[in-house]
């Protein structure tokens, strides 16, 4: 399978402008291809209570045009909101669409540091697409091993790890954003490792890169093998968009 890994800048509460770069995005892929965006791509990382208007929810426009669009496309996507779920609690959420069906939802299960306004969400998902099962695991969920052993345990062979860690501090100069980006990806790619190792699986990640008006991200898109190496990435902080083959593992 073919998979285009977008370490993207989101902008908070521009959804109408997120919606735009993920519509672009999917008319540069190729049919069958699996497009990762980053942990709340569409809505940006929002904070449920002071910006709870930039919620979403999964009926929203923006939300069921992005849907649309994968249809005209004919590909798979995952991407995030900050959601506004039907019975008004808050979560942190990837949405799986394919050729313009909902293919399902995977809610944050484990928040990380600064998250306690969003709502945990229970259970686990799988999907299907292109001959590949695939789980989800959001961010600081990667210091957990229950939401990979899920998808293992359900016969994926592909987690995709879509982040938004946030940097303590604004991003001045190269040395701060070289400092921050170092942190994620030791972190992230350590992470990755050893869930590839252990359950012999494929992970492919993708991160919010760059500046929002309160917070910078440290970007990074990557793909990490059964063995636990990194087989492609890109190489700093910047946006830009990775283009991988994810193989079975022999």
């Amino acid at each position: 399978m073919r998979a285009l890994l977008a370490a993207m800048n989101c902008a908070k509460g521009d959804l109408a402008g997120n919606l735009a770069s993920h519509l672009t995005l999917l008319r540069a892929a190729a049919p069958g291809d699996l497009i990762l965006f980053p942990e709340m791509s569409l809505t940006g990382y929002v904070d449920p209570v002071s910006s709870s208007n930039w919620l979403a929810g999964l009926k929203d426009a923006s939300v069921t045009q992005l849907i649309a669009a994968t249809g005209e496309a004919g590909v798979c996507a995952c991407f995030g909101i900050a959601e506004r779920s039907p019975d008004g609690q808050p979560h942190i959420t990837q949405i799986v669409a394919a050729e313009g069906k909902l293919l399902g939802i995977q809610r944050k299960r484990y928040l990380g540091e600064g998250e306690d306004a969003f709502t945990p969400a229970e259970g686990n998902a799988v999907f299907d697409y292109g001959g590949t099962r695939f789980g989800v695991a959001i961010c600081a969920e990667a210091g957990h091993d229950a939401p990979f052993n899920a998808a293992a345990d359900a016969g994926a062979t592909l987690v995709l790890f879509p982040a938004a860690p946030g940097l303590y501090g604004r991003r001045t100069d190269e040395a701060s954003w070289r400092a921050g980006f170092s942190w994620w990806e030791d972190c992230s790619l350590g992470d990755a490792s050893r869930h590839a190792r252990r359950l012999r699986l494929w992970i492919a990640q993708a991160g919010q890169a760059g500046a929002t008006v309160d917070e910078d991200f440290p970007g990074l898109a990557a793909l990490t093998g059964p063995d636990g190496t990194v087989v492609d990435r890109l190489p700093d902080w910047n946006p830009g968009v990775l283009t991988v083959n994810i193989g079975n593992d022999d």
